[in-house]
């Protein structure tokens, strides 16, 4: 699932209508009148506005206040037309902006806690719980807004974030649409703007992007800002998606997009860039947080985030240790089952496999996940009783594995976005396709969409839950017997379980144990048979992205266990279905309040 990108609303939101209003008559490439943000309220008009409010109004009414400081996750959920924030705007990413919205979740904090929880109906206890535990992360994450990399080589960075919302999320089905996508390329400077202050202002307090992340990312940054306009993912996207434009419209809205790409956006980058050029003489050269002012709290904060349970960075890389010894046991007992020759190494295994499995060419790359997702769909039926009502689409392109939940409007599916640019190896795509669609991500966030639960509880995601839940469909779909044909398919399948096993060790390793850049790549080959390369963009999202990687093992462990608990407990009036639904049925949840709430719905003591 691929992370929010927003900094001043940081929920795992997988985890982003009214015409924008133009000078009467205008067909030129001039620009329409700036139009004025929509007015936010204080922190003390919150106050008074929700005081009053019974619990239910106050959890809808507040959540929503929050999310509309975030314009780009209201456009991603499809709730323009609910929620005002203007046609043109991006989210604010200013320091000044982030802490108005810290004290007004501090406000909502303070309220949420004046009401009696003991008076509260048991589905209002667990909304109270999870959305006291969400405001009470936003707070603690205050104490290190310093370290968060807001540029970096991943999707979990603002770069990242806002090329794939112009790109993938913002909607583009009439000219109004457009016009707001012209609007917002036009506030795209003014955002980057924001991000250089904040990178200045962490660059004082001791903070730089490493050196081999600072090397990745400055060329990306540079290179769109000297390619020619029409070839910026921001013009291409436009022009790709925006074929329904004819006549004077077409010229209009493209002219303008392109002059603000060259006169506006690409300044922007190019500054951006300067900025991270200048940073890198001093930039250090190891790549864990350890070396950060508080290195070691943010760590341990980190891991709490993701995770959402209290663990500690020891626990993590023991747990991913004995965790590796049992899946290298499971895939020696296949490489045998398949006739590989004895004594080879897990790498040349798995390699091995790799080959024997063949590649699908990149033209039928989208056609087979797509086959694989409805093969799943159609045996969905034998472990669930809750399926989304969204459907879920396969969009090839040149970077993929990754997921966005559909449009609360209905105006977008699910989406899994596949690597359609070269051949892909025919053995991992099952895994992917169950891990990204069904039964993971979209089966667990589109149904969490379906019910009937306050909007907090229907779109925010906690990264245990959600990666965990879709490392534990993967093993399901294994359980089910999804795999009984295809015993190079099931391979693969221990190949990524194993790399999220190999994750808790070199997260850790890198930002605990102070492991060097080449120590975390090696330690991938030998346990997970990546090629340098692939272990190296590995590590370096680990890197950019410190503790999330550790959430997908520890979230599927604990489901596991879970989910033998009460099998143990029932015995044969153990229901697989009945599991599931308790699951599913109170939407994304922090690991340490699911497996409470799980419990109770299903009679443990």
């Amino acid at each position: 699932m691929r992370p929010v990108s927003t900094a001043s609303f940081p929920a795992a939101i997988g985890h982003l209508a009214l015409v924008l209003l133009l000078a009467a008559g205008c067909r030129d490439t001039a620009a329409p009148p700036e139009e004025e943000r929509p007015r936010l309220p204080t922190a003390d008009e919150v106050r008074e506005e929700l005081a009053p409010l019974a619990f239910d109004a106050f959890v809808e009414r507040s959540f929503r206040i929050l999310l509309r400081r975030s314009p780009e996750s209201v456009v991603e959920l499809g709730l323009e037309r609910e929620l005002d924030v203007g046609r043109t705007f991006l989210d604010d990413v200013s320091d000044a902006f982030a802490a108005e919205t810290r004290a007004q979740q501090g406000v909502v904090l303070e309220l949420l806690k004046g009401h009696d929880r003991a008076a509260l109906s048991r589905t209002q206890q667990v909304t109270y719980d999870v959305y006291a535990w969400w405001l009470e992360e936003r707070q603690r994450d205050a104490r290190f807004e310093a370290q968060d990399y807001r540029i970096n080589p991943t999707l979990a960075s603002v770069n990242g974030g806002m090329e794939l919302f112009f790109t993938d999320v913002h909607p583009l089905r009439d000219v109004a649409d457009v016009e707001s996508y012209v609007g917002r390329l036009g506030r795209v400077a003014e955002k980057l703007g924001q991000v250089e202050e904040t990178l200045r202002r962490q660059e004082a307090a001791g903070v730089r992007l490493p050196q081999p992340l600072l090397r990745i990312v400055r060329p990306q940054l540079q290179s769109l800002s000297t390619m020619s306009p029409h070839s910026t993912p921001f013009y291409a996207s436009l022009l790709e998606r925006g074929t329904f434009l004819s006549g004077p419209d077409r010229e209009r809205l493209l002219g303008r997009a392109e002059e603000l790409v060259r006169t506006s956006v690409q300044p922007a980058y190019a500054s951006l860039a300067r900025l991270l050029a200048a940073q890198e003489p001093l930039a250090p050269t190891a790549l864990g947080v350890w070396q950060l002012p508080d290195g070691e709290a943010y760590y341990a904060h980190t891991l709490r985030r993701h995770v959402t349970a209290d663990v500690t960075a020891e626990e993590l890389h023991q747990l991913g240790l004995r965790e590796l010894e049992a899946l290298h046991r499971e895939m020696r007992a296949r490489f045998t089952a398949l006739g590989f020759p004895a004594g080879e190494t897990i790498a040349q295994g798995l390699e091995r496999a790799a080959q024997a499995g063949g590649t699908v060419p990149a033209s039928q790359v989208v056609s087979t996940y797509t086959l694989i997702i409805e093969q799943a769909q159609a045996r969905l039926g034998e472990a669930f009783d809750l399926v989304p009502s969204a459907a879920v689409e396969v969009v090839g392109g040149e970077a993929g594995g990754f997921y966005v939940p559909p449009s609360l409007d209905g105006s977008r599916p699910g989406a899994f976005f596949a690597a359609a640019t070269r051949p892909e190896a025919r053995f991992g795509m099952r895994t992917l396709a169950y891990h990204e669609a069904v039964p993971g991500h979209h089966l667990q966030l589109g149904v969490a969409q379906d019910l009937a639960l306050p909007l907090v509880r229907r779109v925010v995601g906690f990264t245990g839950s959600t990666e965990g839940w879709a490392l534990y469909a993967e093993r399901l779909a294994s359980e089910l017997g999804w795999y009984q044909d295809d015993a190079l398919g099931d391979v693969g399948r221990l190949q990524a379980e194993a790399f999220r096993a190999a994750r808790l060790v070199v997260d850790t390793g890198i930002h605990d144990r102070r492991w060097t850049q080449a120590q975390a790549i090696q330690f991938m080959q030998d346990n997970v048979g990546f090629s340098q390369g692939a272990a190296n963009g590995q590590v370096i999202r680990y890197a950019a992205w410190p503790g999330q990687a550790t959430a997908y093992m520890t979230g599927a462990l604990r489901l596991r266990a879970l989910r033998e608990r009460v099998r143990t407990t029932k015995g044969e009036a153990f229901e697989l279905k009945a599991f599931h639904r308790a699951v599913l049925s109170h939407g994304s949840l922090p690991l340490e309040l699911l497996e409470r709430v799980v419990a109770a719905d299903l009679g443990l003591p």
